[in-house]
């Protein structure tokens, strides 16, 4: 957004100015008369006025849906929230560079925890020259988010040797009970067979809590204490379609574990890492999460505790502005049932509802 300021003898001059300078969408902020200083009389009149207006930049039009959304690009929304709450309905949607009837889808979206930025663009992006109905701006904006919001679905199995998936991330967020559940779909409702490694060895109970579910579902587990160990597990288990990881939570502080995880998984390759989060941590855990184990290369992203979640325009900003596709959602603690294949028809849902 462009703010200016302009003076004139009047306000008819003024605002040619504001319309040559700026255009005929300008948003007038706000008008003022100016008396000059007078030292030698206690009073003086006004012989100028100024007018302060605002324009919003214009975007280039872009190939494709990412590149629309230009999702690295600075907006001045600093100088935005200064001005924000001064102003009605109709004035902020156009500060925004929107239309006064997608004001309400936008508010919708902020409320719910979407970024302001990522909002506005989609907003922007999503406009019809032709209709003002809000009803119509909000099935735009949702068609939209689900065309950006990257996913894969669940884990494809290799047609030659054991598909090795790793879960990673923070303590707390459920990895072994996502593992359990991922485990008992492929063993039970699919029929493959199927190994559980842990390299949880930090933690007490881990592995007492995966061996419980391995004899559930009658299922081999196997503990890794390093490299040497996991490549002599996934060479006893080469005849099974599916090894699933556990690995230990540990802080994102904690910047040497990735380096460490990376030196065991590289002596077996091909390891998929899933990145598990919930949906109940703050949005900027997310992010530190991820740039902790971005060594690794993180290849999904799964979100857990559906079921506890506040509000889910987070999981669409981590999702979109990382390009790190979804894998599963997990809500609850029954195994298998509360294990859900991510799509984006669900993250809407879950934002809009």
């Amino acid at each position: 957004m462009r703010i200016k300021k302009f003076t004139a003898k009047n306000y008819a001059d003024a605002l040619e100015q504001v319309k040559k300078e700026l255009g005929d969408d300008a948003l007038i902020m706000s008008t003022r008369s100016i008396k000059p200083e007078s030292p030698l009389s206690g009073r003086s009149v006004a012989n100028r006025v100024e007018i302060t207006a605002a324009i919003e930049f214009e975007e280039p039009v872009a190939a494709n849906i990412e590149e629309e959304l230009d999702l690295n690009e600075s907006d001045s929304l600093d100088m935005k929230s200064l001005i924000f709450n001064l102003l009605s309905e109709k004035g902020q949607a156009q500060a925004l560079g929107l239309k006064p009837s997608q004001f309400e889808t936008y508010s919708h979206l902020v409320e719910n925890g979407l970024d302001e930025q990522l909002a506005s663009k989609i907003l922007k992006k999503s406009i019809s020259e032709n209709d003002e109905k809000p009803a119509k701006e909000k099935i735009r904006a949702m068609n939209l988010m689900k065309k950006v919001i990257p996913y894969e679905g669940e884990i494809n199995l290799e047609t030659e040797g054991p598909k090795i998936v790793a879960f990673v991330g923070p303590t707390g967020v459920g990895k072994t009970t996502t593992i359990a559940k991922v485990a008992a779909d492929y063993a039970i409702r699919k029929n493959k067979k199927v190994a559980l490694v842990s390299l949880d060895t930090y933690r007490l109970g881990a592995v007492e809590q995966l061996q419980i579910y391995g004899d559930i579902m009658q299922l081999p587990v196997e503990v890794a204490g390093g490299k040497n160990e996991l490549r002599e597990i996934v060479n006893k288990h080469s005849d099974k379609d599916l090894i699933l990881i556990d690995t230990t939570g540990r802080s994102h502080r904690d910047k040497d574990y990735s380096r460490q995880l990376k030196e065991i998984f590289d002596a077996i390759g091909g390891v998929e890492t899933h990145l598990v989060l919930s949906v109940t941590a703050q949005e900027k855990l997310f992010s530190t999460t991820y740039q902790q184990f971005s060594p690794l290369g993180v290849d999904r992203v799964l979100f857990t505790k559906l079921d506890e979640g506040l509000n889910f325009g987070p999981l669409f900003n981590f999702s979109v502005r990382n390009r790190v596709p979804l894998s599963y959602f997990t809500a609850g603690q029954n195994v298998p049932e509360d294990l859900e294949v991510a799509a984006p028809d669900k993250v809407i849902s879950l934002i809009f509802n």
